[in-house]
């Protein structure tokens, strides 16, 4: 395809040449000759050369946007896959909508250069190149006299090409802050109505409007200069091709057809460096946006495949965790020579203050994050050992704030599992105490929640998740406050229906309800980074005054409310 387009961009080029040629054949030798038959044949050849510029243009169209919207769609998949490769320290610094922006605002402005912009250039270089030659074989002299010019255009756009950078690099900044802006308030529109904050939401989003207009208006501003200087230039080209070609055709030394045909090609030398100079804006726009992309495929996850990293077989013996020592920022220790081992069969439950780091020795066992020293060990192999998908094929992940995916509650139930058929999705729905909710929804399992499941209650959104974490049959079952929105009736049914389940493998739970942490076979009480007291309910009751105090204000009040429920 990309031969094709430049065998038609030749072409186009080869017609644009022509034309001022045949119009000086046509004058010199048609009719001031009195050849009637030669301007005929003139004027066929010329009509046949327009014809195949309109139809190279059209295949050449047509092909420069194959080109392009195929470049676009893969360098945005690649980005795309790269995205999904980062860790999650990535996310946690980047703003949703800053990459949204790379995605879709950058990668318009390199489809507009690679759509039109580079064949563009192509033929405008051939048709200059082929000018000059042209000019210089009908008068050198004269042809001297407006190439004079163009080292000076030369001169003028290399003096404001650092200017259009920068300007150019704000404009994408700015508009990548408007769409991150837009994408938060759009997320958090319940807030933002719940705190009566939609006026100061509109001043805060105008003010970045307005960034985003004085970005581009300065932008504007340095072509509002630039373009007048080009005009100019031109200007006086023609003023030089009328003054000195004049003279020579009243000294006999120039015919009119080819005077005419030289004030053709000086359109045709100084609209190419005029196009290019318009081009620049675009050139300049995409080289931006390719900085902006590449930044970010330049940039290498934290968290990788080990060289010869294998696959982790079927979890059978346990997890160990062996003075592990972890921090986000290598400021402040989260994580201080924690050691626990978890055999297969048991629930291990982590309870402690918040901000302890509880949450953190979950992301490290499904190796979202590496510590910075000690290991964490599966059936005795490194976790650093194993591929990250075969480890995480035998995670069941349940966060305290799950996150649904707009589609139906059947798709959000198999994401884990895509090809697991209906009778286990809904089984693994009734497990998790979600089919009851869901068949009386009027399209069932095919109800749409849209995205996050805005259309769910908290509550309905965590048994969702419950059961996708189920149908994958994790051998490491993690829940992070996984039954906090629930009602305790509810926790209660699913508590008995996971007692039944967990005998066949690990189970990590946080929770601040007693009825989750009594029946757990281990329970660490995390303190400051490290694992203040460990052991079962009763033991801790007597031994750990930390322990005994969460209980006390925590544990207690749940303790009364499930009661009730029983």
């Amino acid at each position: 395809m990309l031969t094709g387009a430049l065998l038609t961009t030749l072409v186009i080029s080869a017609g644009q040449l022509a034309g001022p040629k045949l119009k000086q054949i046509g004058i010199d030798d048609g009719i001031r000759a009195g050849d009637a038959r030669l301007l005929g044949w003139v004027v066929v050849v010329a009509l046949g050369i327009h014809l195949a510029t309109v139809v190279a243009g059209y295949f050449q169209a047509s092909l420069l946007n194959r080109i392009g919207q195929d470049a676009i769609h893969d360098l945005r998949l690649r980005l795309f896959d790269h995205l999904q490769s980062q860790s999650l320290d990535y996310y946690e610094r980047e703003q949703p909508g800053q990459i949204i922006s790379r995605i879709l605002n950058d990668m318009d402005a390199i489809n507009e250069l690679l759509t039109s912009s580079v064949t563009a250039l192509l033929a405008d270089v051939v048709v200059l190149v082929g000018t000059s030659v042209i000019l210089f074989g009908y008068h050198p002299g004269l042809a001297l006299a407006v190439h004079i010019l163009i080292p000076l255009m030369l001169l003028l756009g290399w003096t404001f090409r650092t200017r259009v950078h920068a300007t150019f690099m704000r404009a994408r900044q700015t508009i990548a802050a408007v769409t991150a802006r837009l994408h938060e308030s759009v997320a958090g529109m319940r807030v933002i109505q719940g705190f009566a904050r939609e006026h100061r939401s509109r001043e805060e989003f105008g003010q970045l409007l307005q960034e985003d207009r004085d970005a581009n208006m300065a932008g504007a501003t340095v072509f509002a200069t630039f373009f007048p200087g080009v005009e100019l230039i031109n200007a006086l080209g023609i003023c030089i091709v009328f003054w000195y070609g004049g003279l020579l055709i009243l000294r006999g030394e120039l015919a009119i057809g080819v005077a005419v045909a030289f004030v053709l090609y000086l359109n045709h030398l100084f609209d190419p460096i005029r196009r290019l100079s318009e081009m620049f804006a675009t050139v300049q726009r995409a080289v931006v946006a390719l900085e902006r992309v590449f930044e970010v495929l330049d940039r290498k996850p934290t968290v990788t495949n080990a060289p010869g990293a294998v696959a982790l077989p079927t979890l059978r013996d346990g997890v160990e965790f062996r003075g592990v020592c972890f921090s986000y920022d290598s400021t402040r220790e989260i994580l201080r020579d924690v050691s626990f081992r978890a055999g297969f069969g048991e629930t291990v439950a982590l309870v402690g203050p918040t901000g302890a780091g509880k949450s953190t020795i979950l992301k490290l066992l499904a190796r979202f994050y590496d510590p910075q020293a000690g290991e964490i060990l599966l059936d005795g192999r490194d976790l650093r050992s194993v591929t990250l998908e075969s480890l995480r094929r035998q995670i069941g992940f349940v966060p305290q704030e799950p996150f649904l995916f707009a589609g139906s509650l059947r798709d959000n139930v198999r994401y884990g599992r895509p090809d697991a058929p209906d009778d286990e999705v809904e089984r693994a729905a009734r497990l998790a105490q979600a089919h009851d909710f869901i068949a009386v929804l009027p399209e069932g399992y095919d109800t749409d929640v849209h995205e996050r499941g805005v259309r769910l209650s908290g509550g309905q959104r965590q048994l969702i998740a419950f059961a996708r974490a189920l149908l994958v049959n994790p051998r490491i079952l993690i829940l992070d406050e996984a039954t906090s929105s629930v009602d305790p009736f509810t926790e209660k049914r699913i508590q008995e229906a996971l007692r039944m389940l967990l005998h066949h493998r690990i189970a990590f739970v946080i929770a601040h309800r007693l009825s989750t942490v009594v029946h757990a076979d281990q329970i660490l009480v995390v303190q400051e980074g490290g694992i203040a007291a460990r052991g079962r309910h009763e033991e801790l009751l007597r031994s750990s005054p930390l322990y005994r105090a969460l209980y006390e204000r925590r544990f207690q009040d749940a303790e009364e409310e499930e009661a009730v429920v029983a």
